[in-house]
């Protein structure tokens, strides 16, 4: 009983801060709200250059001719290599040499 009593003396106060909370609460909920949106709209704009950046490089897709070709190329050069550091003409030095400068 006296609880009650307790409660209804000060119900003005306790609706006072019980609005307060409240009213802190949606302000708050509000920010991140607007902050999860920034968030969204900026995470919306990388996906787009994204998409732009990948279509780009399929339409500079190679074929299966032009990776053959070049790794026919790659295969021919180290050959080259290996026979020439067999035949002592060159060094493993020069050959790295040689392959840093054409990078």
């Amino acid at each position: 009983m006296k609880f009650v009593e307790t409660i209804k003396r000060w119900s003005w106060q306790i609706l006072a801060v019980l609005f307060f909370v409240l009213f802190l609460g949606k302000g708050c909920t509000s920010t991140k709200i607007s902050k999860t949106n920034k968030n969204i709209d900026e995470m919306q704009v990388e996906i787009d250059s994204l998409k732009t950046e990948i279509s780009k490089l399929r339409d500079q897709s190679i074929t299966r001719k032009d990776l053959k070709d070049e790794m026919e190329i790659v295969m021919l050069d180290f050959l080259i290599y290996e026979d020439d550091l067999d035949r002592g003409k060159t060094s493993l030095s020069q050959i790295k040499n040689k392959i840093e400068s054409n990078d």
